[in-house]
């Protein structure tokens, strides 16, 4: 068993998980913003075809290319910010790879196939959750706290470690096994070294600028009534629509002309994929209508059952919804995310308020 100054450094059963698993998101970003800008390009100039005599040249080879100078950059170089641009490239590499999806699955290379927008959807879904799941299923180990603070180690080297960065890595030494003989040495490194200069650092300094005005409105009493308001009309509009629902059962159960014929109008083209529409909705209706009644005793918990109810319609309603209408169904996803990231945002905040109460 390998040492290091005498002490016994054990192998590692697994891979080594990296602290900046935010790269992923971006690849994933990329992707999805590829896919809609060519979608929308090539909807905007009727669908024009690259080259000539009878040559196309489909984007899918771009997108291969994207991919091949991400692989080829990440084997060249070291940096942070390559791996950055690498996430980026790659990411629009694969957005405009798996855009071509329906030529490749289908006989007639038929690239309007329609069933392809719930199936890159569906794809970029699973991504999504499988890598989530490998960032969240449980907190790094001493071990990768103590990897990641040798990676970050490197930018101290090169003299382009930020304070944002110092504190990360000081964190992640932290969380390191204290009897490491590299521990030590890592510290006073990072607690030494020179921060890079304010040009090298603007860009990070303008996101972190974005981040706090971000974090300063969606912290506002306003924004949090906002909202509140917008699931509480969400929750009435689900209890009426349910209500005239019920109505017109009831009525075609006892035995009302016009109330059966309204039932059958509206069940009428029934598919299973409408059916599992109509429960996911249903499902996403009730929390809603607990989240908004847990308003007074809970934050936290009526935002998680908003976030549950939006969840619900991210992974069971909308891919049915990419089968039915395209990639026009968009929107709607965007929608849905924008409130999920506020609401995750919104429960974080909570959280740290009950803890800082519990410490008063």
């Amino acid at each position: 068993m390998p040492s290091v100054s005498g002490y016994a450094t054990p192998r590692s059963p697994h891979l080594v998980r990296s602290a900046d698993a935010e790269l992923i998101d971006t690849f994933l970003v990329s992707a999805v913003a590829t896919v809609l800008i060519i979608r929308i390009f090539l909807e905007a100039t009727g669908y024009p075809q690259l080259g000539g005599n009878g040559l196309h040249i489909a984007h899918v080879l771009w997108g291969g290319l994207g991919m091949l100078v991400a692989i080829v950059l990440l084997l060249l170089f070291l940096s942070s910010s390559t791996r950055l641009i690498a996430a980026l490239v790659g990411g629009a590499g694969f957005g405009a790879f798996i855009d071509e999806l329906g030529k490749f699955v289908t006989s007639d290379n038929d690239y309007f196939f329609k069933p392809t927008a719930a199936l890159v959807y569906a794809l970029f879904v699973v991504m999504f959750l499988a890598t989530r799941e490998v960032r969240r299923f449980r907190a790094l180990s001493p071990e990768e706290s103590l990897v990641n603070a040798v990676e970050l180690a490197k930018k101290v080297a090169i003299g382009t470690l930020t304070a944002d960065e110092r504190d990360r890595a000081l964190e992640l030494v932290d969380r390191a096994d204290q009897t490491h003989p590299l521990v030590a040495p890592l510290r006073e490194t990072f607690r030494s070294a020179g921060l890079a200069p304010v040009e090298f650092a603007r860009v990070r300094w303008v996101s972190s600028a974005g981040s706090r005005r971000y974090a300063a409105i969606v912290s506002s009493r306003w924004f949090r009534r906002v909202i509140a308001a917008i699931f509480i009309l969400a929750g009435v509009v689900f209890l009426l629509s349910t209500t005239a629902t019920a109505a017109l059962i009831a009525g075609s159960l006892l035995g009302f002309n016009e109330a059966r014929a309204a039932l059958d109008e509206e069940a009428g083209g029934s598919t299973i994929a409408s059916l599992i529409q109509a429960i996911a909705t249903v499902v996403a209706g009730v929390l809603i209508v607990k989240g908004v009644f847990a308003l007074r005793r809970s934050r936290i918990r009526a935002y998680r059952a908003f976030e549950l109810a939006i969840l619900m319609d991210l992974l069971l309603a909308q891919p049915l919804a990419f089968l039915d209408t395209g990639f026009g169904a968009a929107v709607d996803v965007f929608i849905d995310l924008a409130l999920l990231a506020t609401l995750r945002y919104m429960q974080a905040q909570e959280r740290r308020l009950v803890v800082l109460e519990a410490a008063a």
